[in-house]
């Protein structure tokens, strides 16, 4: 897996907020590097 493509946060159950914008970030940092390569070179 590209190194860009994994990330970790410690959230609470208790921090429904701050999930919300983690995983927002989240889905907006891999949208930006598109297609994961090494799974589609696998193929």
């Amino acid at each position: 897996m590209e190194p860009e493509r994994y990330q970790t946060a410690w959230i609470s159950g208790a921090e429904g907020p701050k999930f919300q914008e983690t995983m927002k970030k989240v889905v907006e940092d891999v949208k930006k590097l598109g297609p994961n390569r090494k799974l589609r070179d696998a193929r």
